[in-house]
């Protein structure tokens, strides 16, 4: 069975991520950001844009569950 471990995110990246989920512009997320948010899994390019994939859902829905902002 697979596990989920939330990988620790700095503040810029978790908000990174809540703002790609919100269908906001990405690109004003720095490219550095982009980059690992899509190389641990949270994040996918599909047709020149980003969306965020069920882990980086289940990230979110953690970060919010530990009252918590910033995720971490």
């Amino acid at each position: 069975m697979r596990q989920f471990l939330p990988d620790p995110l700095t503040r810029e990246e978790f908000a990174a991520l809540k703002q790609i989920d919100d269908a906001m512009e990405f690109e004003t997320i720095p490219v550095e950001i982009r980059e690992r948010l899509t190389l641990i899994g949270y994040a996918e390019e599909v047709h020149g844009g980003l969306i965020v994939t069920h882990e980086g859902m289940l990230r979110i829905v953690m970060g919010n569950l530990k009252g918590s902002s910033e995720g971490g």
